[in-house]
């Protein structure tokens, strides 16, 4: 079913994947995190690369009347493989946070979406009720008119219809609201008109499929990489507290014009005195318990996250279920009922009203739980980390 949000549409409808799909394109978020994966990247490309030559140009008046050098300071043995290991670990981790975020973004979208879904049908629903309440205020001027009705029918009749208006306006100014939610987050001009799709409610998976899944969550690869890296790091810190070899060779002129060469060879060693320069291995350390713990309460709450998102799901999916086969046409059918029996003075204007109140009551409620639905399920893929509703 179509539904339109905004005024009047034009081009294609907006799909649900349409619309997860603008807002992959369009969100700020991602933007910024694929910066943060490019940095990555390139801190990757810094580890690899070794420390430059130095060239060492000398002369003067006596011997060595000049000399040319080179040296190169050499990584303590395993240093930097671990150091690249470590950027190669973080770059990792930054491609799985911007997979989370894209996760996020999908969730936000869906809530947008069946945001703007539920806004409409509320409005419908008012919408339904003024004109029930419009026709019954009819029917109670013509029974007043007749004598078989109080006046006090008639001011209760005026008073539903009244209600029933302010009720429809107020529809109005949220479906507006949510629309324009929905347009900024496809990055579409607030005031656009968007024909949406409302489609049928997700389909429950299982529990055991999701937990599995939701192992494999682009939050869970990036606390799994973040730990890694550290601990890679802290090899590294602690290899560096070797003997750091600089090696270089240079050829030297002696003797008048410095007609005599020679060539030298040097080797210097940076050594560390215990005690001394421990302070990046501490802080190593410290990261490293540091990510373990991270990893730890990031696994603690995807589970608890996994378990009632879909307990959430399961419940709603149930009552929904219940209000479309069973008491949604109890409800008409009342409704109707109702209606029919203050017309041809069988019940009290007070039955009624009831009965109006209670019909409306009810397709909100069945409103609300399919939006219940939608959101439970959009929490279940980000706590997941992946579409759930995909192959």
């Amino acid at each position: 079913m179509l539904l339109l949000c905004g005024g009047t549409a034009l081009g294609e409808p907006l799909t649900l994947r349409l619309a997860l799909l603008e807002a992959r394109s369009q969100a700020p978020a991602l933007a910024q995190a694929r910066a943060q994966e490019a940095v990555a990247r390139g801190d990757e490309e810094v580890a690899r690369t070794f420390s430059p030559l130095t060239l060492t140009l000398g002369g003067g008046g006596n011997d060595p009347r000049w000399t040319v050098g080179l040296t190169q300071r050499l990584p303590a043995p395993g240093a930097r493989a671990a150091r690249v290991l470590a950027a190669e670990l973080t770059a990792r981790g930054a491609a799985d946070e911007r997979r989370a975020s894209e996760a996020t973004v999908r969730a936000d979208a869906r809530r947008a979406y069946f945001s703007c879904v539920r806004a409409h049908q509320l409005l419908e629903t008012s919408a339904r009720a003024l004109a029930l309440a419009r026709e019954s205020e009819a029917a109670a001027v013509l029974l007043f008119d007749t004598g078989a009705a109080p006046e006090l029918d008639l001011l209760q009749a005026r008073i539903a219809r009244g209600t029933a208006e302010v009720q429809w306006l107020t529809r109005q100014g949220e479906l507006a609201a949510a629309t324009a939610a929905l347009a900024l987050l496809l990055g579409r001009p607030p005031g656009a008109a968007l024909e949406l799709v409302d489609t049928s409610p997700p389909a429950l998976p299982s529990l055991e499929a999701v937990l599995a899944r939701g192992a494999q969550s682009p939050a869970a690869e990036a606390r799994q990489a973040d730990v890694a890296a550290a601990e890679a790091s802290l090899r590294a810190s602690r290899r560096e507290r070797w003997p750091v070899p600089t090696v270089g060779v240079s050829v030297e002129a002696d003797g008048p014009g410095g007609r005599s060469t020679y060539l030298r060879g040097a080797l210097d060693l940076d050594l560390s005195l215990p005690g001394l320069g421990r302070g990046e291995t501490v802080r190593a350390a410290a990261s490293l318990e540091l990510a373990r713990a991270r990893q730890n309460e990031e696994r603690r709450s995807r589970w608890t996250e996994l378990v009632s998102s879909h307990a959430r799901l399961s419940a709603s999916l149930a009552g929904l279920a219940r209000y479309s086969e069973e008491i949604l046409p109890a409800v008409e059918k009342t409704e109707g009922m109702a209606l029919e029996s203050y017309r041809v003075g069988r019940s009290p204007r007070v039955a009624l009203n009831a009965a109006l109140q209670t019909a409306t009551e009810t397709r909100t409620q069945a409103i609300e739980a399919a939006f219940a639905a939608q959101s439970a399920f959009a929490d279940l893929e980000l706590a997941a980390g992946m579409p759930l509703d995909e192959p």
